[in-house]
This record gives C-alpha cells, structure tokens and sequence, in this order.
C-alpha cells in the first residue's frame, strides 16, 4: 500500500494548467469522506475514494460499483488525492494527466467494518458506506497475495442496501451529479473551470450559477409546490400507516424499507434538536448522538420524520437489537432514517406532494456530511410494488411502506401510506399474567389482546416463550404495580385457562411474533420479542379481523376453484403436503390447484425447461406470506431436483437446480415454488446460450392494445434479419419475445446483439420505445429489457404461474393469436388447461426445431 502523501499525484499534474486542487489539505470534520467521481478520460471510468490519514485513498473502478452482490468489479488502486479532491467537478483540459470531465456522482461517509491499517496491509478492506447512491456493507479485496498489487476487487455484500441488478443498475438508474444535477456531457459542455494563462477561467454557463447561490437555491423549500410561509407549528402528529396484506398495485406508489426501530420526529428551532416520540414524548437523551448529528444539519429550522435504529450483524434495522441498546444504556450504533420533512426555513411542506417533500429532503441531507454515518437518508424505491417485496423479502427485510408519491402529508392513519409486513409481528396489550413454572422466574406468560372497533379488549392469548432474564425481570417490575382484581378484557379465558392470573390494568404494549390466527381468533405459536415503550394502549386496534383460511373467495359471481383434494394427496405421482392450504387468498386457489394444473400442463412446459438450469421463487404459505429467491439445490431436495455445476465468480462451482421430469416439475411445487426462471441456455453447455429473449414491459399509461403491436413490431425488425421470433405473455403486464438460437455465441455476444436491437428499436420509434430502465423515461413508453440475455439472468418460464395476486400464467402464443388476447389475466391455472385441450396444435411446436444464428454483423 502507498503512503499517505500526495506527492505522487502532485508529480503527475501541472498546477499551471489543471484546475485540480493541489498542496496538503486539512481532514474533513467527521474524518470519513466518501465520494466517487464519474471520469469521462481516455476511457470512462468511476474513482472510488475514502478518506484516511488526511488523504483520499483512491481506486478507479472501469464498469463503475454495482449494488449486486454476485458482482465483483475489478478496483484498481491508484495514487492517494488531497481531501479537497472530493468536492472538485469540472474538466481537466486535454492532454493533461486525466484529461476530461469529472463528476461528484456519490459522496458521503464511509465506516471501517475492520480495522482499517491492517485490512489494507491484508488486501481485505470491509466497510460501510453512507451515501446518497450506494449504502451498505461492503469490501475492498486485493487480487495478488503481495502488498503492491494495484488490482483489487470491490464487492457489495449482502444486506437489506443489496439489489440485483437485473431490477436495479445504480449505474444506469442515477447517472447525474449529486452536486449540480448535471450529466456528465452538461459538465463537458460547461467547460467547468478551464485553466487559461495559469488562471481558473470560469466556463459560461457554470459562472451564471454561482455556487452560493446554488447552494442556497438548493436548500430553499419556497419554491416546492404547495409549500407555505408559515411559523413553525408548536406540535405534530405523525402520519400513520393503513395495513395490509400485499402491496398495492400502480405508478403512483414508490415504496420503502420498513424500518425495525422507534419513530421519531425530529424538531430543530435554531440548531437547537428535540426528539419525540409518536405520542409526544421528549427522547432526546435517549438517542443524544442522533440528536448531536442531527444539529450540524445544513439547515437549522426543521421538523422530520424518521425511525430510529440498531442494526444487526447482517446490516439490518433489529428491534430487538434497539431494545437491548437501551436497556444497557448503550449510546453508541443509532442510525436515524429520515424519510420525510414536514417544515423547512419558514415553510409548512405538508402540503407538498411526498415526492417533492423528499426531493428536497435528499438535498438537505446531501449538503449535510456532517451528519452520517448517525443520519441516513431513507431512499424510496419506484418500482412495481410486487418486485420491491420480493426483493426487500429475499434480502431479510421486514415489510415495506408504500406511498402514493403525491400525496399530502396527513397528521392520522392514512390509506395513501400502506404497511406491509413480511412477518407475523403485531403489538398487543398486556392483560395480565401466570405463575412461573420449573425454573422460571418472575412470571409464566403474558396474557395479551388487542382493542376492537367498539373500543372493547379482546382476548388473544398468551404469550410463554422469546423472553431472556433480563426481559422477564424488567417486565414484572413494570406489571407488579399495574395488578387488579378483575380481568381487563371482554372474553377472558374461563375454567383452568383462568387459574393463577394475576390481572393487570391494560396500559403496557409489547411486540408479538406468531405463525398464524386459530380458527377460534387466538394466536398460534406467539412469541415475546420486545416491550413497545413508545405506543399507548389505547393505539392497539384490530384493524380487521385476524385472517382465516376460507374454502375459495368469489370473484364476480364466480368461485374460482379447480377443486378440492384429500388432506395428503399424490398428484402425478408425487406427494403433495397440506394441498388444501390456499396460496392465492384472491380467488381461493390451493397448493392442490397449483399441483393439479402443473401435471395437465406438463407435456407442453417441460420442453422449455427441462435440462436448464432453474432459478426458483419460492412462496411456503402462498403469496402473501414469505418469498426468497432459489438458485441452488439445498439439502433435503426431493430426489427428482437435479443438480448441475454451475462455475461461479470466484472458480468454484455450486450445483444450480435442474429437473428432467414431470415428477421434478411435481417436486416444485411441493417445495412451494410459483415462479419457474429457467436460463437461456441448456445445462450440458453453461457458457453458450439457446435462447434470446425480449422482455416487453409497459411504462404508465400503456395499455395492453399498444404493447401487443410493440410486439409485432420487435418480430418484424427480428424477421429483417431473418430471425423467427416466438411470443408468450409474461403472465403480468408485459410480453416476452423469444428467439432460439444455436448455440455457437457467447454470453456477451448475446447481450450485446439484443442491446444493439433495443436501441436500435429506440431509434427507430423513440416516442414508442426506451431501453433504459430509469422510471423518468418510461411514461408512455414500453421498455425493452435485453439484460435477460447475459449469465445467471433469467425471465419466467413458458407455463409458469407468477407470484402475485391472482394465479396468473406465463403462455405461450401464436403470432395471430396475441392480436386477439385482452390481457395477460385472462390466463391463470384454472384457463390455460381448458386453452391447451382446445388447441388443435402447439403455437411453440417449432421452437426446437428452427436453427438460427446471430447475425454476424448488426447494422
């Protein structure tokens, strides 16, 4: 590793000609800067710096980080920069070392996971970063064994910052300055700071927006839509969540994480902070460091709304990791995530559209680095609703919120802000409480319920398991007080589930995590996890009654059933456990159903994939209960789930799943299993793919007339260069385009043929088409999405039912026959068995049987 000097960097540039700072600069305040500049030089890279010793340690990374943890991204280390590097954007003049612009793309505050000296020395560099692009826990790993190795790895570890980047590439997704705003063609074209004649010549149009007023631009609500001139109010409630069972479906949702933690509003007058909790109590000693973070934010009058946090050793906000922080009096590991901003110098922002509010939020933050790694910005995500669950699912995260991102902020529970857990967690109030037993101490269990619509305490249980020591003391010094003679709630336990109860007067909340709701409305399997110190009783409401397993739901005037097997049933000579058990709660529809229309379908799906490797969606208590996302064969496969070497990233390989029968196929659906991605190409050849595909997906306002003739458009451009295209629905919104091929390209052929057809559909049609998933170029438009076509990405298989609300199916179609379709709902379970007796033939009969190539020139 290099000293930390800069006489290197010095020695390269001349300070006569590049409008690079240069001399030894003063460390920041906070000692931990993060940045990472976008260099369009000879080739365009990213240059990853941190601050340490009083010096940037840099790297350039070529392709840029990605928040994909399957990616490691080559990292090459490069000379230490001055601190005052961090902020320079602007373009070294040609022929000048590093000739070319360079842009702030992300910058923050980065945290030492080890020991920052000696990681270095071992060439395995862990940290956090906090900043306004990338987050999370991540590592910086060096290639050779010797310390003057310059290549290294950056890679992103696997925490709830993590994303595939099939759904999110932050390098396509956030390609403009954090600082200005601008591209990095603005920043070439405004010509930052030319050197002339040994002097900084400002370029034209960066002179006529000066810096402080930039900045201060920036930072001044007057400008939001609905904001208001308005003295700051003495008192606010907080916006309360509505519950339910899924995410809703739309564009004018954006989700984020839900947050494991206490909320807390955060009231600053003055630089001067105050805590409160939901109800309104004063907790700023509690949480003093986020309070000390808090007063150096970039503005000093302001009330936000956030949660506060302790994160556990996967990266993840833990409640019950809070809980033990203060109850050890322990200050130190809060992280604040704001998530939006109710007033701001002088002005009343409830009115502003949540958007809007956290625009200029993200900008206070962000002229606020002072402030991390304590305050954290809580990133939104605009995404389908469906895809943001899985993902925050597969990633361990509790639930989401979603937010209708114009609504006002309101001071009650709303329907614009919609919770979404992802586990059986609820409070419920203490009633009271049972002798202890063996060698328990303190007390046995809590006896809990929870207020209905008419204001009643109902009874739902008790509670004897998830307590420590400490958690059984602490509680009973809290109820000993609170005894009375009579029970608290409307429909008490009788007979022996009375005796020994000492009652109790029903004012604590605790948090309760339990598997399912009895028939009879009491919890199943309970379990302690934590006191709720900051909810009254009183806000402990059933919303709804507990859910129950019914039979089928009516949709329309209709039940939808395929009908109804034994409690063990053997569906195509496979066992199929609890086949009664409803995994779509919409139409009724069970794991039985499931079975039954995989074994009707399997002669027409297991040609598209059998022999391939499989990724897996796996849904155990149907699809409002846990997702997670499969690759690998685990133990205690059934025998009829295959294997096949898959080389990963670091040499070694993992067996992927494979089937080669029905009774495979059968075998998914035993494991729970709704979704089926095979890959593009077969397992006795990884490395060479089979299959191209299309994935057609409609921006808002698309309807489903408009993505059909989006489709005959792409099999006509393919038919130019005589390539035969099959179609399917993709059993959601959109519509997958297939073309087979022989398999004589590689991976990277693949994928750049299909991006050269996308953009070349862009250019053709740009009112029409876009090729780039960013949400702001979509209205209106169908993105064609060619990153299916590269390694390990995969689309849903032909015949498989999707993991969402209704049991819908990805199907395949004749090209005549998609001009007829209404929508991809109209193919579920229950309809595509019905379809496939009536066809007199396959529409995908010739799929294995066209040989094609990819062009060997593209234009």
């Amino acid at each position: 590793m290099k000293g930390r000097d800069i006489a290197s960097y010095e020695a390269k540039r001349d300070f006569e000609r590049t409008p690079e700072p240069t001399g030894a600069q003063e460390a920041t305040d906070f000692g931990r800067l993060y940045v990472i500049q976008k260099h369009d030089a000879t080739n365009l890279h990213y240059d990853l710096r941190l601050e340490l010793d009083g010096v940037l340690l840099s790297w350039a990374v070529p392709k840029g980080p990605s928040l994909d943890p399957t990616v490691k991204s080559l990292a090459v280390h490069v000379e230490d920069h001055p601190v005052a590097y961090g902020s320079f954007e602007g373009v070294i003049p040609q022929g000048e070392y590093g000739g070319g612009a360079v842009m702030v793309w992300d910058r923050g505050e980065w945290e030492p996971i080890n020991e920052p000296h000696e990681g270095l020395k071992k060439g395995d560099l862990k940290f956090r970063l906090y900043g306004e692009k990338l987050g999370g826990a991540w590592a910086l790993v060096r290639m050779g064994k010797r310390a003057g190795e310059q290549n290294w790895l950056l890679i992103k570890k696997k925490d709830s910052a993590a994303k595939a980047r099939h759904i999110y590439n932050v390098i396509e997704e956030a390609p403009d300055s954090i600082a200005t705003g601008r591209t990095i063609e603005e920043i070439t074209q405004d010509a930052d700071r030319v050197w002339k004649d040994g002097k900084a010549q400002e370029g034209k149009a960066r002179a006529e927006r000066a810096s402080a007023p930039r900045v201060q631009s920036r930072l001044d609500p007057s400008g939001l839509p609905g904001a208001e001139a308005a003295k700051m109010p003495k008192t606010v409630k907080p916006q309360l969540c509505t519950a339910q069972s899924a995410p809703p479906i739309g564009d004018e949702w954006v989700h984020e994480l839900k947050y494991d933690g206490y909320r807390l509003m955060a009231r600053l007058e003055g630089g001067k902070v105050t805590l409160l909790t939901r109800n309104g109590h004063d907790w700023t000693d509690r949480f003093a460091p986020v309070a000390k973070a808090l007063g150096r934010l970039a503005i000093k009058d302001a009330i936000l709304d956030g949660e506060v946090c302790v994160l556990d050793a996967r990266g993840l906000p833990s409640f019950g990791a809070l809980q033990r922080s203060l109850d050890r009096r322990d200050r130190s590991g809060f992280v604040y995530y704001v998530f939006d901003v109710l007033y701001a110098r002088g002005h009343d922002l409830m009115r502003t559209p949540l958007v809007e509010r956290k625009g200029y939020l993200e900008r206070v933050l962000m002229a606020s680095p002072g402030i991390g790694p304590v305050v954290q910005y809580a990133q939104h995500i605009d995404a389908p609703g469906d895809a943001v669950a899985r993902e925050a699912r597969a990633h361990g995260a509790e639930g989401i919120i979603s937010k209708k991102r114009d609504a006002r902020y309101v001071q009650q529970r709303s329907h614009s802000w919609v919770k979404v857990r992802f586990t059986n967690r609820e409070e419920f109030v203490v009633g009271g409480y049972t002798k202890p037993e063996g060698s328990r101490s303190a007390f046995g269990a809590l006896l809990v319920g929870r207020y209905d619509a008419t204001g009643r305490l109902v009874y739902c249980g008790r509670v004897g398991t998830g307590f420590t020591e400490q958690s059984l003391h602490d509680l009973h010094q809290q109820m000993k007080p609170l005894a009375r003679d009579a029970t608290p709630f409307a429909n008490p336990p009788t007979g022996a589930d009375a005796r020994g109860v000492t009652w109790v007067e029903p004012e604590l909340v605790v948090e309760v995590e339990y598997a399912a709701w009895t028939h009879e409305e009491m919890l199943r399997h309970p379990a302690f996890i934590a006191l709720r110190r900051d909810k009254n009783a009183s806000e402990v409401i059933a919303m709804a009654p507990p859910p129950k397993q019914r039979p089928g739901k009516t949709v329309g005037a209709q039940v939808v059933r395929i009908g109804k097997g034994p409690a063990d049933a053997r569906v195509g000579g496979v066992r199929i456990s609890n086949p009664d058990r409803i995994v779509y709660p919409e139409t009724g529809t069970t794991k039985g159903d499931v079975a039954r229309y995989y074994d009707a379908v399997a002669d027409w799906m297991l040609p598209h994939v059998v022999k391939r490797p499989l990724s897996l969606v796996r849904c155990p208590t149907g699809v409002e209960g846990e997702h997670f996302f499969q690759r690998h064969v685990g133990e205690g496969f059934p025998q009829d789930i295959k294997g096949v070497a898959v080389p990963e990233d670091d040499g070694a390989s993992k067996d992927h799943v494979m089937i080669t029968s029905k009774k495979g196929l059968l075998s998914l659906v035993q494991m729970g299993v709704l979704e089926i991605h095979p890959w593009g190409c077969r397992a006795d050849d990884i490395e060479t793919p089979d299959r191209l595909i299309f994935d057609l997906d409609p921006g808002p306002g698309i309807e489903w007339e408009a993505i059909v003739h989006s489709a005959i458009v792409v099999r006509d451009v393919l038919a130019d260069m005589d390539l035969t295209s099959f179609v399917k629905t993709s059993g959601g919104k959109g519509i997958h385009v297939v073309v087979p091929i022989t398999r004589n390209r590689s991976w990277e052929e693949a994928k750049g043929f299909t991006h050269h057809v996308a953009n070349l559909l862009v250019r053709m049609a740009p009112k029409n088409f876009v090729a780039t998933i960013s949400k702001k170029a979509r209205p209106g438009k169908v993105l064609i999405d060619y990153l299916r076509n590269q390694r390990t990405a995969t689309a849903v298989g032909a015949y498989s039912t999707r993991a969402r609300e209704h049991p819908t199916v990805s199907t395949p179609l004749g090209w005549a026959e998609l001009l007829k379709t209404e929508g991809a709902e109209q193919f579920t379970v229950e309809s595509v068995p019905k379809r496939l007796a009536r066809l007199k033939t396959d529409p995908w009969e010739a799929i294995g049987k066209v040989r094609q190539s990819i062009p060997k020139k593209w234009s």
